[in-house]
């Protein structure tokens, strides 16, 4: 191999190795993300929680509103709400 190129050969070795940090590093940003958006959901779901069983929101409050945001079935009958009418 000539010096010009053993030389291109490291630079793209390189190259290749900060690409892959850069890749890690968005990788591991993207999971703390979806991990501080669940966090979020969780403490939400227990602030409303501690509300309604302290009486400060009314129980039905809580169910009208989850009977129009719930889709799935499953979901649905976590919260004794009847199954949607799948059209």
């Amino acid at each position: 191999m000539t010096k010009a190129a053993d030389k291109l050969a490291k630079l793209e070795e390189q190259r290749a190795r900060i690409n892959a940090e850069i890749q890690r590093i968005r990788a591991r940003a993207q999971q703390q993300q979806r991990k501080d958006d669940t966090r979020r959901k969780v403490l939400i779901g227990a602030w409303v929680m501690t509300k309604v069983q302290s009486g400060e929101w009314p129980e039905q409050r809580l169910l009208d509103g989850l009977d129009s945001y719930l889709e799935r079935d499953r979901d649905r009958a976590l919260f004794g709400l009847p199954p949607r009418d799948h059209k």
